[in-house]
């Protein structure tokens, strides 16, 4: 019997009794009782094992890897110019990441479903009413979003992902092309934007450069529409290695933004308007390029002129996860210089200070009698199968333990904060907290997180995020908890994840952690401040949240030889 792979929303193109299989609880109708007598259903099993994941990222950095050179290839073609891999990925490389990594890991997902089901079909949207291309970067974030879009490239995956399997990756070593071989005058202007120091270190670091400081001023890209005939001429070539890089490539010529393509003379005609030297000697960022195609087009054409491109870490994920996020994959691919916390991974790689607690007080600001919880965003639509928290019980269940393990008096001072962006990825956690433990306080982010920490005496964190290192680098008084099947960290961390293990800041199990609140909550400051934990919390600043005595005579530094 057929049983049907929902991946939409849309109760009108639902078979009109059968057995569902939903890709996702957000594909679940709001009265699943409804759907009773008329079918059996249930919820496809998403997860993936350790060795899958691997697998994924394997298979997705050998996709990036060929696919990469061919797209710029490709685009060189259409455009009829001759620049360099580095330009097309200083200009695509982001979404190329991303969309690549988003693709291998809906095949597996969808390749380990087919195989738990005899005889399934496929239900999705109706592909002549969705839009595919987005127009730039920021809006296929946001495609990623939306059901809709989720479910027509849930359809156009589905016939390749048999062929996910029998794909072998192939060693592949991000490699970084460095500086352009180009010779033009470089000027000596330095420009400065969104390098995540704080906004009044940001401008004394451009003054003490003899720069003007700049306000951010984002260009919105060109809305150009997809042409379909137009895309048949973006040849990507065909010497793909099997029949899945084939698929892959074919969907990028479909999903492609039309930034890249249709609109891509006009996105350079709109450099000008940002009012930046055409060959600045160096360029410093830490997150611009992740939302303005027009910045990234100047950045590319400042670059392939002999500018020189320092990036900047602008997360704690960065160094500690096993899987390192698309934007670090990129980051060290293009640029000349990266700015980490104190790890190091490249040759470009250069250990320097955290960035956003630069000038602040490293005095503990935690006097109040909270314990704050602080927790992730959740992700009912599915991104990257070895990075993002799905809106699956695991995590949430893992705090609750904890939580309810403790005394009352401390349970009773425990306060959730919901990550910023709770609800716009998956239902609001807010129901969930208050229902399984009723009076808990709910903190909704209506303040600022420096402000929250006044009312605190210890943080808790269970993900791996920057609330880790700019607590660590302020000396706040945090306890980090995780199921290691949950969060993976890479080889180089798991030593000094040990050593926090070792002096009770870092636990794996729930009432373990319960236990250790307990015994501490009396007086955390005698424990925070005792020489095994300040020597824990050191290790893990000396990599993750690195200070330095004079961070902006550093950065100045750095920065005036970056070129030289």
């Amino acid at each position: 019997m057929t049983s049907y792979l929902i991946t939409t929303t849309d109760r009108s193109r639902w078979p009109n009794s059968g057995h569902l299989v939903f890709i996702g609880n957000f594909c679940l109708p709001d009265d699943p009782e409804s759907l009773n007598g008329k079918y059996t259903y249930e919820i496809a099993d998403t997860s993936l094992s350790p060795s899958q994941k691997l697998h994924c990222f394997e298979v997705s950095q050998s996709l990036h890897g060929a696919i990469s050179s061919a797209l710029a290839t490709a685009l060189n073609q259409f455009h009829k110019i001759g620049e360099s891999e580095r330009y097309w990925s200083i200009i695509t490389g982001v979404w190329l990441r991303s969309f690549i990594d988003l693709v291998a890991s809906r095949a597996i997902v969808l390749a380990q479903i087919r195989k738990q089901h005899n005889d399934l079909a496929l239900i999705a949207v109706d592909p002549e009413f969705c839009v595919r291309a987005a127009g730039n970067y920021v809006e296929f974030h946001s495609f990623t979003k939306s059901p809709e879009w989720n479910s027509i490239i849930f359809s156009d995956i589905w016939a390749h992902c048999s062929t996910v399997e029998g794909f072998t990756p192939q060693k592949f070593i991000d490699s970084n092309p460095g500086s352009s071989t180009k010779s033009h005058a470089i000027g000596s202007k330095y420009v400065l934007s969104a390098t995540y120091l704080p906004r009044v270190r940001e401008a004394v670091l451009s003054l003490m450069l003899g720069s003007l400081p700049r306000r951010i001023k984002v260009i919105q890209p060109p809305i150009v529409r997809s042409n379909k005939l137009l895309r048949q001429q973006l040849n990507l070539g065909t010497e793909a290695s099997n029949d899945f890089e084939i698929a892959v490539m074919e969907l990028i010529r479909d999903y492609l933004p039309t930034a890249f393509l249709e609109g891509f003379s006009e996105l350079r005609r709109m450099i000008p308007l940002m009012r930046f030297p055409s060959n600045p000697k160096s360029i410093f960022t830490a997150n611009r390029h992740l939302y303005d195609d027009v910045f990234n087009v100047w950045a590319a054409n400042a670059t392939s002129q002999g500018s020189s491109l320092t990036l900047g870490q602008h997360g704690g994920y960065f160094g500690i996860s096993k899987y390192p996020s698309f934007a670090e994959r990129h980051e060290l691919s293009i640029a000349d210089r990266y700015i980490t916390w104190g790890w190091k991974s490249s040759p470009v790689a250069v250990s320097g200070p955290i960035l956003t607690t630069i000038g602040m007080n490293r005095k503990s600001i935690a006097r109040g009698s909270k314990m704050v919880v602080v927790t992730e965003q959740l992700w009912s639509l599915p991104r990257s199968s070895f990075s993002d928290f799905d809106d699956s019980p695991t995590y949430v269940e893992h705090l609750e333990s904890c939580i309810q393990a403790l005394p009352s008096n401390i349970r009773n001072s425990t306060k959730i904060r919901l990550h910023p962006s709770d609800g716009t990825t998956a239902k609001s956690m807010n129901n969930w907290w208050t229902q399984h433990i009723p009076g808990i306080e709910i903190d909704d982010c209506s303040d600022s997180f420096r402000k929250t920490l006044k009312g605190a005496k210890l943080i808790l964190v269970a993900h791996n995020s920057t609330t880790l290192p700019e607590n660590f680098s302020m000396n706040i008084p945090t306890l980090v908890s995780w199921k290691p099947e949950l969060v993976e960290i890479r080889d180089s961390a798991k030593p000094i994840f040990n050593k926090l293990e070792e002096v009770g800041i870092f636990h794996s199990d729930s009432d373990g952690l319960a236990r250790h609140i307990s015994a501490i909550w009396d007086d955390v400051e005698k424990w925070w401040q005792s020489a095994e934990v300040r020597d824990a919390r050191k290790l893990f600043c000396d990599s993750y949240a690195q200070s330095m005595p004079r961070p902006l005579r550093f950065l100045r530094s750095l920065l005036r030889e970056s070129n030289s």
